[in-house]
């Protein structure tokens, strides 16, 4: 069984590997929002964490996200332009 700070070190490991962020970077970006989604503004679900949303061409992290939202923006291929139809289609089809 792993103790709490080899989960917190494997976290650590992984945020550097994946995002190019350290665990206190991660903690520190989810303070300054409140633990709160970037986009929706909720706390993420129960038992789930708020996840790095990267740019897919930079690497840059621009915010973390809930899942739903990250996964939504993702989709759509992190493209304004059909985030935006997307919403403009919700708003005159809803």
């Amino acid at each position: 069984r792993s103790t709490p700070a080899a989960r917190r070190a494997a976290r650590d490991a992984r945020y550097r590997r994946r995002y190019g962020i350290t665990l206190a970077d991660y903690e520190r970006m989810a303070r300054a929002q409140r633990w709160r989604c970037a986009i929706c503004g909720q706390l993420p679900a129960r038992g789930a964490r708020l996840v790095p949303d990267h740019d897919h061409a930079t690497g840059k992290i621009r915010g973390l996200l809930c899942s739903q939202c990250n996964s939504g923006i993702g989709l759509l291929g992190d493209s304004p332009a059909r985030l935006r139809a997307a919403a403009e289609y919700l708003e005159t089809h809803g």
